[in-house]
């Protein structure tokens, strides 16, 4: 491929430096991958021109069409429509081209342009994603008529009652209960001409969650009542899962003998294990503490009882373990929760448990045991991730200084990061969470550091991948390049004929 930039820019600026070096590459898929985030990096700074131009050279065909989509949704949104189109006859498929239209579509109705978003949506072969959002907003805009008139249009039962389910979900947040309600019953009778029946029954269980956001815990009861009358119709793996979902419904509408009833039909210990587990958060929310530790402990203690024999997915019951584990520290009982999360057969899940628990003992107050659950971590790069958590929960409680410190502690496990990708890339973060902090020199210290970082790693398309996140980092806080990380990038530039 030619190159993309020239030398001297390359030398002088980090972003020039990763399109330059993904001009060297010789592979479709790598370069494809790389001029991604450059792609996505231009339309970030409004540049269509360049954006579109690095598209255009993308070899890998369903790339290439991906991103000009990109480029044209946000021709749109800079109301620039022309070049929009423009851009639709340089993709090379028929189908994606058409995608490209309902992205046009899709993003006139985000401005309020129904008119021209309705004109679009017809002109499409499949329209009813582009009218599904369409709907969308013209219940946020107030159009609630218009809105159902739209859904009309819309071929596939499930498409509408996923749209309704937003505007329903729209309507809640602004407070608008009576609207929601009237949706939702709409929505209701929608759902009974879903085909499918597990897409039927997960249709009725979202209905029913918002009826109870709705304060209509008696048609939340009636819905998932459907709901569990269509599961007992259906076989499957997938049958344990949705009663235990429907049993948590029930106990969330308020009425723990249906919960309960529900319950007796999950077989799998696994999922009802899982169900007792929402359970104990359902109780906790209501703050039933003893009713929630009692779930909990049921649900270990299931859990604990299966055979080697009974156990569906190794995946999902060591999860739940951890998801037990956190739970237990959300209730204050943290030495069981480490106690459970050492007992997790999968290591990965012990250390991510121990950091979640960590961060729940900081947010009580309660930093002793925040630290002992952290030393638990027995992965370096596990226990720099649970010290970024703390700092976060830290700032959450207003604690900006210990937050400070506890990112200074990451910082000392950043060498033990094996793999260069990933500590450029926790570099990276460290360095745009001192800068939130204020902390602007730890942050050009980090800065400097993952371009020393860059140096290291191999392949000119993992570098200018890597050069395209530093490039933010820079741009984020005005860093300028010091003589010595330009002449890093000159090294970079050299390296990348070899």
């Amino acid at each position: 491929m030619a190159e993309l930039t020239t030398t001297e820019e390359a030398r002088n600026d980090l972003l020039s430096c990763a399109i330059y070096l993904a001009g060297k590459i010789n592979s479709n898929e790598a370069q494809a991958l790389t001029l991604k985030p450059i792609i996505l990096r231009c339309l970030e700074k409004d540049d269509v021109d360049n954006a579109a131009h690095f598209a255009d050279i993308i070899n890998d065909s369903f790339t290439r069409n991906q991103m000009l989509i990109a480029v044209i949704s946000k021709c749109v949104q800079l109301d620039d429509d022309e070049y929009a189109f423009q851009l639709i006859e340089a993709i090379d498929e028929y189908g994606t081209q058409a995608t490209a239209r309902e992205t046009i579509a899709i993003q006139k109705a985000l401005k309020g342009d129904f008119a021209k978003a309705l004109e679009i949506a017809e002109t499409l072969e499949h329209p009813s994603h582009s009218y599904a959002a369409i709907a969308i907003n013209q219940a946020k805009k107030g159009f609630e008529n218009e809105a159902l008139e739209t859904l009309q249009r819309i071929d596939f039962h499930k498409s509408v009652v996923e749209a309704l389910e937003a505007i329903t979900t729209d309507c809640l947040e602004q407070k608008q209960v009576g609207k929601a309600v009237a949706f939702l019953e709409i929505a209701l009778e929608e759902s009974e001409n879903i085909e499918f029946a597990e897409d039927k029954i997960r249709a009725l269980f979202e209905i029913a969650n918002l009826f109870v956001e709705a304060e209509k815990n008696d048609r939340a009861i009636e819905t998932l009542a459907k709901a569990a009358a269509e599961t007992e119709k259906i076989d499957g793996l997938h049958k344990d899962g949705l009663f235990a979902n429907i049993a948590v419904g029930y106990l969330k509408a308020g009425s723990l003998d249906l919960a309960d009833r529900t319950l007796d039909e999950v077989g799998d210990k696994t999922q009802v294990a899982n169900c007792l587990v929402g359970f104990s958060q359902v109780f906790d929310k209501e703050g039933e503490k003893e009713d929630s530790l009692d779930s909990l402990e049921e649900a270990y203690a299931i859990l604990n009882s299966q055979q080697e024999n009974e156990i569906r997915d190794s995946n999902s019951r060591h999860q739940l373990f951890s998801a037990i584990a956190v739970q237990f520290a959300r209730l204050e009982k943290i030495e069981r929760a480490i106690e459970i999360a050492h007992e997790n057969p999968d290591v990965f899940q012990t250390n991510l448990a121990l950091a979640n628990i960590s961060q729940l003992c900081v947010l009580q107050g309660n930093d002793e045991m925040a630290q002992q659950a952290t030393k638990g971590i027995d992965s370096d790069s596990q226990r720099l991730t649970a010290l970024v958590g703390l700092s976060d929960a830290k700032n959450q409680i207003d604690k900006k200084t210990e937050a400070v410190e506890f990112l200074d502690e990451a910082v000392t496990l950043i060498e033990t990061i094996p793999q260069f990708i990933a500590r450029t890339d926790t570099q990276n973060e460290l360095a745009n969470r001192f800068g939130f902090y204020g902390e602007t020199e730890k942050a050009r210290k980090l800065a400097s550091a993952s371009l020393q970082t860059v140096g290291e790693i191999l392949g000119n398309d993992n570098r200018s991948l890597a050069l395209s996140e530093l490039a933010k980092v820079f741009e984020k806080y005005d860093f300028q390049l010091s003589d010595e990380d330009k002449e890093l990038l000159g090294t970079l530039v050299q390296k990348s004929d070899w």
